[in-house]
């Protein structure tokens, strides 16, 4: 039997590529979509920027929409494999609410193309968002984990009765995300740096009282 050639590719190596540049591929199509929209988006660019040839998106993806959609499911999919990391089902329901909106918080600010692409989404009326394929899962993913906190603290008799996910991670989502989607204009017409400490660490403290106060057994 001949010695493998280790210069010839293997499945195992050549799986790796594959996932390489695809991960590279979807990089960016977020920076792409981000900064210029589901129209004003070029495959050519995404492409230029992924070191590849733009004949290799139709092969990984498909056409232009098919390449949106598959970076607005990588977006969402990766925010949620964020708090995943947390392991919030192993905290005290309290400290799990307030991990979770501490990573929303920090993630929405180290991660401003996602919070763009949600705006450009909402420009078109979330009408693409609602085409992705694991849509359902991923909306359990984002208030299952979530209801569990809040079923967790009511059963120990912490939390008030009554606390529904969806409100909860509307707290959460427009006091992280409010911040970095509207920066530049706190910066041009009220001088304020959104961005920057102390402000920083005061918005966080608010959305952590605010939290507090929201799912608190009434007096």
């Amino acid at each position: 039997m001949s010695a493998h050639n280790p210069e010839t590719p293997t499945p195992a190596t050549e799986d790796t590529a594959t996932a390489d540049m695809r991960q590279a591929l979807l990089e960016a199509g977020k920076e792409e979509f981000a900064n210029f929209g589901y129209d004003g988006a070029r495959l050519e660019r995404i492409a230029a920027k992924a070191g590849c040839a733009k004949r290799m998106l139709y092969y990984y993806f498909g056409n232009k929409k098919d390449v949106y959609l598959a970076v607005i499911e990588q977006c969402y999919s990766d925010i949620r494999a964020s708090e995943q990391q947390l392991a919030l089902d192993t905290l005290p329901p309290r400290e799990a609410l307030r991990a979770l909106a501490v990573q929303s918080f920090h993630y929405h600010e180290n991660n401003r193309n996602f919070t763009r692409l949600v705006l450009q989404e909402n420009f078109q009326g979330g009408e693409m968002l609602r085409q992705v394929p694991t849509m359902d899962a991923l909306r359990q993913a984002a208030l299952e984990p979530l209801q569990r906190i809040l079923d967790r603290g009511q059963q120990s008799g912490i939390f008030r009765a009554g606390l529904e996910a969806a409100d909860v991670h509307y707290l959460i989502s427009a006091l992280s995300g409010f911040r970095v989607d509207h920066a530049s204009t706190w910066a041009g017409l009220l001088q304020i740096d959104l961005l920057s400490d102390p402000i920083r660490s005061r918005h966080l403290q608010l959305l952590l009282d605010q939290l507090d106060a929201m799912v608190a057994l009434q007096p």
